[in-house]
């Protein structure tokens, strides 16, 4: 399939135990193959020095620096659970300089996460050292993270316990509870655009798992209603790591939205 697409396409991955390579990897090759692909690694992951304080606006404003240095001045944009809010956080500041948005599995459009309360309690207490302790991250506690990512645990094989073992080394510890320590605020999340989506320019593509236990469907239904430019493709039996457990679907959703014609940009509402 021929791309439509005249810039280069960032994808950004998600948080946690995460990089480019983890996420993107059975998808990034087959994009390459059309496109100049850019894959960079968020502070903190896969060897890219971590922030001072690891906040949304603070990978955000990382992100713009990054692209600034790599003279990128216009791009389209895929990006996985908070590599998602990330590329519609930028999209959203500089909307001339997004051609086409995809949120996968897509953070940022949340009021409140699965457990909110708990979750905020849980962080309060000493029990955060144990989750967070990498002892519980290897052997079975490696492989129960990974299967409440996904729908379908027989997604957790060998590769990919392997590849997500390496991603671990490759990450500051503790990062994701740090990270997730600035989001929960009483009875919401502080990063939440949903009252902006009207006011996204660019065509965008949200694919997401029916299974997704971290950002529930629904809530990129409702996103696909606020954003006038959006459809929506859902993954039956799919949960929150959709370039990890279903990426030929991914990439073939991706290919087809990238090859559409955009004749003209799009007016704000």
């Amino acid at each position: 399939m021929t791309s439509e697409l005249q810039y280069p396409l960032v994808l950004l991955h998600g948080a946690g135990a995460d990089c480019s390579r983890l996420s993107w990897k059975h998808v990034a090759p087959g994009l390459a193959q059309q496109l100049q692909v850019l894959a960079p690694d968020l502070p903190g992951h896969g060897g890219t020095p971590a922030l001072p304080e690891p906040t949304t606006d603070a990978y955000l404003d990382w992100l713009c620096g990054w692209m600034s240095s790599q003279a990128v001045g216009r791009a389209a944009f895929a990006g996985l659970s908070l590599g998602g809010a990330l590329a519609l956080g930028y999209a959203l500041r500089y909307p001339d300089r997004v051609d086409r948005l995809a949120l996968v599995a897509s953070y940022g459009f949340s009021p409140r996460v699965p457990y909110h309360r708990l979750l905020r309690l849980l962080l309060r207490t000493p029990l955060r050292r144990l989750v967070a302790s990498p002892a519980l991250r290897r052997g079975r506690g490696l492989r129960w993270g990974l299967r409440f990512l996904v729908g379908d645990p027989r997604a957790v094989d060998d590769e990919l316990l392997e590849d997500a073992r390496a991603a671990l080394r490759g990450t500051a510890p503790g990062l994701f509870w740090r990270w997730l320590s600035t989001e929960l605020l009483p009875g919401r999340t502080r990063t939440c655009y949903l009252d902006r989506l009207g006011q996204v320019r660019c065509p965008v593509l949200l694919v997401h798992g029916d299974r997704d236990r971290l950002v529930p469907v629904a809530h990129a239904e409702e996103a696909a209603r606020r954003i006038p430019h959006a459809e929506l493709v859902v993954l039956r039996g799919c949960g929150h790591w959709p370039p990890r457990e279903r990426p030929a679907e991914v990439l073939a959703a991706l290919q087809a939205f990238l090859a559409k014609k955009i004749f003209s940009r799009f007016p704000l509402r």
